[in-house]
């Protein structure tokens, strides 16, 4: 008897266990979760690119140049001043060139800021609002010559996507003893 009632005090709580997991069990949600899709700027071109969206929130906007500036130049043509033996100017009369890098054309080609002292900077307003496209752009610096042929200062290279400070609005690209700052707009 001790025996019976052990089985079935054993069945009944067997029973229990299995009830209670049954009762434990999730049930499946009949509709599946939407997918999250993650939305913002998809256009490269923009420095608000942002390389986790999948779609275009119409958040991008652009880089558009506003003024040119050499902050500075060196001083001195391989040890003499820029214009020696041409009139009472020894400073540089600078003349600037921007374009795509690999492009024949300018995209920019500045007046000629005469006489420039080479730490006083030079500025040249944009003629129309450049948009800066995320891709390499080179530039050159010159001293022009108008009896003879230009004096080249320094040139270089920029990804202006790569290098736009987006709190001051401006691009900054060092070479050859030559700083070129740029100025930009969000359009």
């Amino acid at each position: 008897m001790k025996s019976t009632l052990i089985n079935v005090l054993s069945i009944v709580a067997l029973g229990g266990v299995i009830l209670f997991s049954g009762a434990c069990k999730k049930k499946e949600d009949p509709t599946p979760a939407a997918p999250v899709v993650i939305s913002g700027c998809t256009d490269m071109d923009s420095p608000y690119y942002d390389s986790e969206a999948e779609e275009s929130d119409g958040s991008c906007t652009y880089a558009k140049v506003t003024q040119f500036e050499i902050t500075y130049h060196p001083e001195k043509d391989n040890g003499t001043v820029w214009d020696y033996g041409i009139g009472s100017s020894t400073n540089a009369d600078l003349l600037l060139r921007v374009k795509v890098q690999g492009s024949p054309n300018w995209l920019f080609e500045s007046t000629v800021a005469t006489n420039q002292v080479y730490n006083v900077p030079a500025q040249w307003v944009s003629p129309s609002p450049l948009k800066l496209l995320n891709t390499t752009y080179e530039w050159e610096l010159y001293d022009e010559e108008s009896t003879n042929a230009d004096d080249f200062i320094s040139s270089g290279t920029f990804n202006p996507i790569t290098l736009a400070d987006l709190n001051n609005k401006t691009i900054t690209t060092v070479s050859g003893g030559s700083q070129l700052k740029i100025y930009f707009n969000i359009q």
